[in-house]
């Protein structure tokens, strides 16, 4: 699996034009993981008995920083992947139901008449919460943060594990950050000058909630908060460790306790559930390259935009997001495909069909 999964990944990069890429697969159920990669890597025999300083330095400056292992360490905006949590949240909140309809309009604007699109600009008209996930929709989603309070959703965040490590047992993890009015105001008076520290109710609330504005993750967190909205709610710690085998034959099985449990309620997580089934299956699908798999899978991507921004609005740089879970009936196994800089995220999605299709013809028996 790791081996595929690696194929995968590596193949996507160079066909997709990314700096680098990783993929995660995990067991919903335990936290176990099956494949974790980040790509590009390196030679780790090079380390042993220490490395020389002139592969140590190719390796540093490389295109691609391959010494980072990005499956657990690059912090990056999650994008549309994001809707998932805010989806449980306001629906175990109350705040919102699968039938609440809002409208995606081009003109969608703030009280104070600033602009605010749907990707590229399009425009969707009247959506109820599983048009919003199929169709990905932005204003659906700033809608409900409009009715609802950024501090309210905060605390979810944080049930999902936003901002917080997930303590996967292998060093050099990220942690991200949590979407937060505080945490506005300390990165605008540390580490980014050019930040504003107030918090606006409308637009940084609604940059939040698509995974924009100051909302950073990490790929291994990712697949965490989607095995939790999978299982029902269990929040695992993700491991690869099994047992420690001692020199006198001692074996010692690993048990790693989950995160934390009932992160939202079954009738909020079922219903996130079946919109990401939607939007690969629904009549307004548009993760169509996961229609047709040979395993029935239920997902969400993301295409989370950073760099400049040119006259149109438009960014000059994007990361490339999927994941999801199958079977969707019965489910079991969690995943993740991330291409940095990978542009569009149905390039992800195409990386996240060869590994399926290799699953299911080879594990799935």
């Amino acid at each position: 699996i790791q081996k595929e999964m690696y194929n995968v990944i590596q193949k996507g990069v160079a066909q997709y034009h990314a700096t680098g890429g990783a993929g995660v697969l995990m067991d919903i159920n335990s936290g176990e993981i099956l494949s974790l990669v980040s790509y590009p890597s390196y030679n780790n025999n090079k380390f042993i008995g220490g490395i020389s300083v002139s592969d140590f330095n190719k390796y540093l400056n490389a295109k691609g920083k391959p010494l980072n292992n990005k499956a657990i360490g690059d912090q990056v905006p999650p994008g549309s992947v994001f809707k998932t949590i805010v989806a449980s949240a306001a629906l175990d909140a109350g705040v919102l139901s699968p039938s609440t309809v809002y409208v995606s309009s081009s003109n969608y604007t703030f009280s104070n008449g600033v602009h605010f699109q749907e990707y590229h600009n399009h425009a969707y008209g009247a959506l109820d919460l599983y048009g919003a996930i199929s169709q990905s929709s932005n204003i659906y989603f700033c809608e409900v943060i409009r009715h609802w309070d950024m501090n309210k959703l905060v605390p979810y965040l944080q049930k999902f594990g936003i901002g917080q490590y997930t303590f996967i047992d292998i060093p050099g993890e990220g942690k991200g950050m949590l979407p937060s009015p505080e945490n506005k105001r300390i990165l605008a008076t540390t580490t980014s000058p050019w930040l504003d520290p107030i918090w606006y109710p409308e637009g940084d609330s609604c940059n939040s909630v698509i995974g924009q504005g100051i909302t950073t993750v990490t790929p291994i967190q990712m697949v965490n908060w989607i095995a939790a909205i999978a299982n029902n709610g269990t929040l695992n710690t993700p491991h690869v460790g099994q047992k420690l085998v001692y020199p006198d034959g001692k074996v010692d099985i690993l048990k790693y306790d989950p995160l934390r449990k009932n992160i939202a309620n079954n009738y909020a997580l079922s219903s996130v559930r079946y919109a990401m089934w939607s939007a690969v299956h629904g009549p307004k699908r548009t993760i169509v390259g996961l229609t047709s798999a040979p395993i029935d899978v239920a997902a969400k991507t993301g295409t989370a935009e950073f760099g400049r921004v040119d006259r149109n609005g438009v960014y000059e740089h994007a990361h490339a997001w999927v994941t999801g879970f199958f079977p969707y009936e019965k489910p079991k196994y969690a995943f993740v495909v991330f291409l940095e800089d990978g542009s569009e995220s149905f390039y992800a999605v195409n990386v996240a069909r060869d590994f399926i299709d290799w699953f299911a013809a080879n594990k799935m028996k």
